[in-house]
This record gives C-alpha cells, sequence and structure tokens, in this order.
C-alpha cells in the first residue's frame, strides 16, 4: 500500500504463525503416549520376571 506501514500492527498479528503451537501439540502428545508406552513395557518386564522366577523354581525344586 503505498508506502505505508499499519500503526496499530494489526498486520503483523493477523500474520502470526500459529505452527509452532500445533508442533508443541504434536509433540506433548507423543510424548504422553510414548511415557504409557513405557510404562505398559515396564509393568510386562516386571510381570516376564516374576513368571520366569516362578518357572525356574517349578523345575529346580528347592531340595524337599
Amino acid at each position: 500500500m503505498n508506502g505505508q506501514e499499519d500503526p496499530s500492527g494489526e498486520k503483523q498479528r493477523r500474520g502470526r504463525a500459529f505452527w509452532p503451537w500445533l508442533v508443541l501439540l504434536a509433540v506433548t502428545l507423543l510424548a504422553i503416549y510414548a511415557y504409557g508406552q513405557a510404562v505398559e513395557a515396564w509393568g510386562d518386564m516386571v510381570r516376564t520376571w516374576r513368571d520366569l522366577v516362578q518357572l525356574f523354581w517349578w523345575i529346580v525344586p528347592d531340595g524337599q
């Protein structure tokens, strides 16, 4: 427009990108999902270890 800038700065506010917020939202949701998967995997490992110990003691009795 003939070299004049909008004194209220309204043009800058309209042009502000919101994609960084979308990226932040995606990263946050991914982190929440990954945390849930990690907790579930840890619980599975604990149960598997207990099952292996129980299987060991079924195979090798403790001297009875």
